[in-house]
C-alpha cells in the first residue's frame, strides 16, 4: 500500500513539473538597468512630468517642458546640444512629433479673442516655422476638440484630447481621415467620460493606438479598424494596477506601463502577459518618484519622466 501510495504521489509530482515546463521556458527575462538621466553641462535638469518624444532616424530626443512651453533636443548620450521656443515665437508649445524627414510637428496654443486656439506648425529642427497646418473637414462631433498631444506615423497626424476622450486622425496636411471617441468604445456614459479621461497614450509603428485610465485600474490596445484589447486589475502585486500611467509598445511589440504609485514600470508581452518590472520607490539614480510618462528609442531605451523635479531617467531593457 505505501509502495503504491509513493509511486501514485512521484508521478502526480512529475506531472505537475511537466506542466510547469513550458511556462517556465517560455516566459521571457526582462531586466532593466539604469544609465542615466537627461542632463546639460551643469548637471542633471529637473524635469517634471515632461514629454519625451524619440527621434529615432537622428537619435535625437526632444523633451517638451510644458512648464516653460519650451523643447530642448538632447544627443544619443542624454546631454542637451539645443533649445527653442522659451521666447513665444511659435505659442505656448504643448507637444511635437517628428516627420520622416526630421522636421518637427510642434503643437501649440495661441492667443485667440478671450483665450487660445490649438495651432499645428511644421518646423525645421531648430524650430523655425515653415508652414502652419490647417485642420480641414473637421466633423461637428470633434468641436470644442483641444488636444494636448500629436504623434506622427507613416503619413498620419494623431491628436487627443485626454478631456474629451477623442483621437482626432488627419494626413500630413491636416485633412481629416478618421476620429475615435475612445469613451464611447469603451462603453462609458457621458458622467463617466466627465470623471475619467486618459493619462497615458501612445501609437505604435502599425497604428494601434495604447492608452491608460486609471480609475479604471485598465490599459487598452485599440487597432485602426477599431477592434480593442483590455486588459488590467486593480492590486499591489506585481503586474497589477495601483495608478497606472504611461505606456507604450516598443518595436518587438512589448509592453511598457509605469504605475504611479507604485514608482515603477512594467513590461508586458504583445499578449499582455505580464514579464516582469523595474525601477522602486527612492532618491538614489534607480530609483523612481512618481512616474508618469514613457517613451522607448530604437536602442531599446526607456525613458521614464518623474515628478518632484526628478528628471527623465534613462533605462536600457534587455528581454530575453
Amino acid at each position: 500500500m505505501k509502495s503504491k501510495l509513493l509511486r501514485t504521489n512521484l508521478l502526480m509530482l512529475l506531472t505537475i513539473l511537466f506542466l510547469m515546463l513550458p511556462l517556465t521556458s517560455g516566459m521571457a527575462e526582462v531586466k532593466g538597468s539604469f544609465l542615466y538621466k537627461l542632463s546639460n553641462f551643469t548637471g542633471t535638469i529637473p524635469f517634471s512630468w515632461v514629454r519625451v518624444v524619440p527621434d529615432k532616424e537622428m537619435n535625437e530626443i526632444y523633451v517638451v517642458d510644458t512648464s516653460e512651453g519650451a523643447v530642448r533636443i538632447f544627443n544619443n548620450s542624454g546631454m542637451e546640444i539645443y533649445n527653442f521656443g522659451d521666447d513665444g515665437s511659435i505659442g505656448y508649445i504643448y507637444d511635437i512629433a517628428v516627420e520622416e524627414d526630421g522636421n518637427l510637428l510642434v503643437l501649440s496654443y495661441k492667443p485667440a479673442g478671450n483665450g487660445l486656439k490649438p495651432s499645428i506648425l511644421r518646423c525645421n529642427y531648430r524650430g523655425e516655422e515653415i508652414s502652419e497646418i490647417d485642420i480641414k473637414n473637421l466633423p461637428s462631433g470633434f468641436s470644442g476638440f483641444s488636444p494636448i498631444q500629436i504623434s506622427y506615423r507613416d503619413g498620419h497626424l494623431y491628436m487627443i484630447d485626454k478631456n474629451q476622450m477623442k483621437v482626432l486622425v488627419t494626413d500630413k496636411n491636416g485633412l481629416f481621415e478618421n476620429g475615435y471617441d475612445l469613451a464611447s468604445i469603451i462603453g462609458l456614459d457621458e458622467k463617466k467620460r466627465a470623471d475619467t479621461g486618459i493619462v497615458g497614450f501612445s501609437i505604435d509603428r502599425e497604428g494601434n493606438m495604447f492608452f491608460t485610465i486609471p480609475p479604471l485600474f485598465k490599459a487598452y490596445k485599440l487597432s485602426p479598424d477599431r477592434k480593442l484589447t483590455a486588459f488590467g486589475q486593480r492590486g499591489g502585486a506585481p503586474g497589477k494596477f495601483n495608478i497606472v500611467a504611461g505606456i507604450v509598445s516598443d518595436d518587438k511589440g512589448y509592453v511598457y506601463l509605469t504605475d504611479t504609485l507604485k514608482c515603477a514600470v512594467m513590461v508586458f508581452d504583445k499578449d499582455f502577459n505580464f514579464l516582469s518590472q523595474f525601477g522602486y520607490r527612492g532618491y538614489d539614480q534607480g530609483g523612481l518618484i512618481a512616474p508618469r510618462e514613457l517613451a522607448v528609442d530604437g536602442a531599446g531605451r526607456i525613458y521614464v519622466v518623474q515628478s518632484a523635479r526628478r528628471g527623465v531617467s534613462v533605462f536600457q531593457v534587455k528581454i530575453d
